[in-house]
């Protein structure tokens, strides 16, 4: 292998001294054949997930600066490096709590109505996150099932509302966790207020979309929302170091981290072999 010159979109290039194939810096990564660089896909989507735009608002942003693409463009990224991203960002979140409350949402999809299955720990991070298009015991099941394999962690409490699937998916499992049924609105012991407030983010993000197109794409841009949501809240940083409250950095300083740890993920994307 020898450098070769610089490729087309920056960066150095290299050639095979056997095959005299070329390659670059982007050629193992997912963006290998898109026409714009990482840089500009990953604002493009960054700004998709992490601020109530619509793709019309992002495609004229980037029409600003000199980028000329599509809505439908802006979309298909989102589709793509959304899930990518946030697989990388669970490597290097802090590891969830054995406590979980459990709730599901409703939300609009193909001008039906589904249901978003979502779980937070102790310290208010986002377990995990799956879009059904009915609420019943398969779906609890599933859930769950993807939590577990997705963050590595077994829970030892299952705190959730009066659902009965419920009760049955947390039995079945065997996971000897203790089930706690409750309900918001209660003057004494557990509620179900932690994760209840946690849709909040994720619905008013949501509402500019103007409902998701089907259960596969919306589960896409349900986890790169969440994603975007978890940097912002410290939870995900490219040292694994514990940040400092949210509340208790400058505003500028924790905007500018977000988009530096954004971006820093997509340096760690590599193609699936």
């Amino acid at each position: 292998m020898k450098r070769d010159g610089l490729a087309p979109l920056g960066g150095q290039r290299f050639r095979c001294r056997a095959c005299r194939r070329t390659s670059t810096d982007r050629s193992a990564t997912p963006f290998a054949g898109h026409r714009w660089p990482r840089e500009v896909i990953v604002t493009a989507v960054r700004w998709y997930f992490r601020f109530r735009l619509s793709l019309a608002d992002v495609r004229d942003l980037l029409a600003e600066r000199g980028v000329d693409v599509s809505a439908r463009t802006v979309l298909t990224w989102a589709h793509k490096f959304g899930p990518l991203l946030a697989a990388e960002g669970r490597r290097f979140a802090r590891r969830v709590g054995r406590r979980w409350w459990t709730d599901e949402t409703y939300v609009r999809v193909g001008g039906r109505w589904a249901y978003l299955y979502r779980a937070v720990d102790g310290a208010g991070q986002v377990v995990d996150v799956l879009l059904r298009e009915r609420r019943d015991l398969d779906s609890a099941r599933a859930f769950f099932a993807q939590a577990i394999a997705r963050r590595g962690v077994r829970p030892r409490v299952v705190i959730t509302d009066k659902h009965p699937a419920y009760r049955r998916a947390v039995r079945r499992r065997g996971w000897r966790a203790t089930h706690v049924r409750t309900g918001l609105h209660r003057a004494r012991g557990e509620t179900t207020k932690a994760v209840e407030r946690s849709h909040v983010p994720v619905k008013d993000r949501l509402r500019p979309m103007r409902g998701l197109q089907s259960v596969a794409t919306g589960q896409r841009l349900l986890e790169g929302v969440e994603l975007a949501h978890a940097i912002r809240r410290g939870q995900i940083r490219p040292d694994q170091q514990p940040a400092a409250s949210p509340t208790s950095r400058c505003p500028h300083t924790r905007a500018r981290e977000a988009a530096a740890t954004f971006a820093w993920l997509a340096t760690q994307l590599r193609r699936a072999a």
